[in-house]
């Protein structure tokens, strides 16, 4: 076997599939972004601009890593953004439309390679034809370099040769490291011999005593003749993200026989020596992207003064660090615990590094679930593209506005609540907002808005989505329930009866379509918000509109709590639902409409004796024995009677129904320093609870 036979079979390129995938699916994240909020009447340049890099990064690095169908595509609509941003062609809303295609099909041809997902090739290569058309139909100098014997029905990059072919001398001294950044020179080879009739020779001035030769190395430095009417640029393209400009020469015949060209300083001297001069451009085509010249790729060069910005990390290491520190702050906390007990003047040290630990553990925490942190605009950043195509379906005007978009989630609930934000978003679309001449009959403008909004408030997210459409109809939703048997009466308050639309198989919608009027939807949005230990909220107002309000944890991990016991058991309360705590006296204890309440500073506020909640036996069963905490969640109040205060903790929460079952009013569990295990109240599920508890036992 020779040497590079063995290169070939040690490198796997395969391993750095991931990144490349990672990488594409940005840009075509990008390029819906930037077409959807582009002015077909008076495009941005730089915009323009953004778009062709990002298909032509996919295209290079499809190229490099042998997805060559990726390629196919993304020549076509390069080939056509280059027009449209060069002012040969002019961009219509139907090119826009095109465009937007066109990034969908590269997008099923990229979960075709990652998934495993078929590929419609029909849609393939009707959106090529499509391209191609808007090219040849509006650019006449095409024909010079389109071929003739191209299979219509496919479409592939321009092919060289006829009239106007010259003969081009091409030098390319690589770096390296080129093999070990993962680089298939084969690939690059194709996309030239795309370009015409092509010959390829290895030039290896220098190699090294072959007890010393590393396979891995490149010393080669490779010669090729080019006849081709494809112009310099177009051949740079295909080396832009392996080479710097000057690593590659190429001269015409008749210039290399009259002046042969210099090798690139660079490349002088022994080639199996440390050729890297400045930080290459990555493979996947970031620094074209991005104009960054000191960012990398996973296969990119570095110099030594660039520094490392970001670096990808699996989720599931993520996770493991995550619980891993959890389980350092539950030992921690039982280290606390134990030298409670010794004296802190004998024992100073200990208690002095112990008090360290504790603020080291506490930083470490927070470092640590600031890293699985991510932006909600990763979620609201593919609504614009759902409006436009849902608004122009259904013939309304729509416009959208994101607000709050730096607001911060755990990434575990950000994966989860996109499905009910779509249907949240598409109820709004199809129900909420009219079309635009009854809107003009109502008095309103014919543009309807939908508003997205993020906000953290306290512990907890609070996202709204809002629309300035016909609000929920009482009497129509409360017929609806009525034909469906879903308990229902017009003494219903309109919370109650705006619930009503969480119920399974509940719409009132008057025909099924394929954007609704099955009744899945709606109760899907209650159930997976539940799941995540949030809640939902709905207020409406006839003909200004409805507003959805979804509340979630920050994050699922991690909280800071007050511990309480009740009777031989300890709970744990969210620290940000509590107002303050108390012993009240037997006369600020009242009894209203057979329901007891606390009389605190004006306010009656309903008494929820945990004990009673949870059918434990304790001591304490009357409230001016105990201590009522007072609570606030979103607006609501009641006052928690525990038998006593016991300290403040910040907990690992563990879920209860993975490792045991579903506990009313509770939102998961905890292990305390003593290693007992405690329960976290869910104070919200208590105020719902407080409705089947008897009175009799609240006193």
């Amino acid at each position: 076997m020779t040497a590079s036979q063995d290169h070939n079979t040690a490198i796997d390129v395969g391993r750095f599939n991931g990144v490349f995938f990672e990488e594409c699916t940005e840009h075509l994240a990008d390029m819906e972004r930037i077409l959807v909020a582009l002015d077909p009447e008076n495009p941005d340049g730089e915009e323009l601009n953004a778009l062709f890099r990002a298909a032509h990064s996919i295209k290079g690095g499809a190229g490099i890593f042998g997805f060559t169908d990726l390629t196919v595509v993304t020549h076509e609509l390069e080939s056509l953004l280059d027009r449209v941003r060069g002012n040969e062609i002019r961009l219509a809303a139907a090119m826009i439309d095109l465009f937007l295609e066109a990034r969908d099909a590269i997008a099923m041809q990229l979960a075709g390679h990652r998934d495993g997902t078929p590929v419609d090739q029909a849609v393939i290569s009707d959106i090529c034809r499509r391209l191609r058309d808007q090219i040849e139909g509006n650019t006449a100098p095409l024909a010079e370099f389109s071929s003739p014997a191209a299979d219509p029905d496919f479409c592939s990059p321009s092919s060289a040769g006829g009239t106007g072919s010259r003969r081009l001398e091409i030098v390319f001294t690589p770096d390296n490291d080129i093999f070990q950044r993962g680089v298939r020179l084969e690939n690059l080879f194709n996309e030239l011999a795309q370009l015409g009739e092509l010959s390829v020779k290895a030039d290896l001035p220098n190699t090294p005593p072959f007890e010393t030769f590393d396979p891995e190395v490149c010393h080669a430095r490779w010669l090729f003749t080019l006849d081709t009417t494809a112009d310099e640029e177009e051949i740079r393209e295909i080396f832009e993200f392996v080479a710097e400009r000057e690593q590659l020469t190429i001269t015409t015949k008749e210039e290399h026989e009259t002046a042969p060209p210099a090798a690139p300083a660079s490349q002088t001297g022994d080639l199996s020596g440390d050729t890297a001069a400045e930080p290459a451009a990555s493979l996947l085509g970031r620094r074209a992207y991005d104009r960054d010249e000191t960012a990398t790729g996973a296969f990119g060069r570095r110099g030594p003064e660039a520094a490392e910005s970001s670096i990808r990390v699996g989720v599931t290491k993520v996770d493991q660090l995550i619980n891993q520190v959890g389980e350092l702050v539950i030992t921690q906390s039982m280290l606390a615990q134990m030298a409670a007990v010794l004296d802190p003047v004998l024992f100073e040290n200990i208690h002095r590094g112990l008090l360290q630990l504790e603020r080291n553990t506490r930083d470490l925490q927070q470092s640590v679930m600031s890293i699985r942190l991510v932006p909600i605009s990763i979620v609201l950043s593919r609504f614009p593209r759902l409006v436009r195509d849902l608004a122009a379906k259904l013939g309304k005007q729509v416009e959208l506005r994101t607000v709050g978009e730096a607001t911060e989630l755990d990434k575990g609930l950000i994966e989860k609540i996109s499905d009910p934000l779509t249907h949240l978003v598409r109820n709004c679309l199809d129900h909420g907002l009219e079309s635009p001449e009854a809107r003009m009959a109502a008095g309103k403008g014919p543009v309807g808005t939908i508003t997205l909004r993020a906000s953290q408030v306290g512990g907890r997210i609070v996202i709204d989505v809002l629309d300035d459409g016909a609000g929920l109809n009482r009497e129509k939703i409360l017929r609806k329930a009525a034909e469906r048997g879903i308990p229902a009466s017009d003494a219903m308050t309109d919370d109650e009866v705006w619930q009503l639309i969480f119920a399974p198989g509940f719409s009132t919608a008057e025909t099924v379509t394929d954007i609704s009027g099955r009744g899945v939807g709606m109760d899907v949005v209650m159930r997976n918000v539940q799941a995540l230990s949030g809640r939902v909220q709905i207020s409406s107002e006839p003909g200004a509109g409805t507003r959805v309000t979804i509340s979630l944890p920050l994050t699922l991990a991690i909280l800071d709590g007050l511990s309480v016991a009740v009777g031989g058991e300890k709970f744990i309360i969210p620290l940000n639902a509590i107002i303050e705590s108390l012993q009240p006296r037997p006369e600020e204890i009242k009894t209203i409409n057979g329901k007891n309440v606390v009389h605190v500073r004006g306010e009656y506020l309903p008494l929820l004796p945990l004990h009673a909640l949870f059918n434990l036996e304790t001591s304490v069963t009357k409230a001016e024995e105990g201590i009522v905490v007072l609570v606030d969640v979103e607006g609501e109040k009641a006052a928690l009677l525990v038998d006593s205060l016991l300290d403040e903790h910040q907990v690992v929460i563990k879920s209860l129904e993975a490792n045991y079952r579903k506990v009313e009013g509770t939102s998961g569990a905890t292990i305390l320093g003593d290693g007992r295990v405690a329960l976290i109240l869910d104070v919200h599920a208590l105020l719902q609870m407080k409705k089947g508890i008897k009175q009799a036992t609240l006193m």
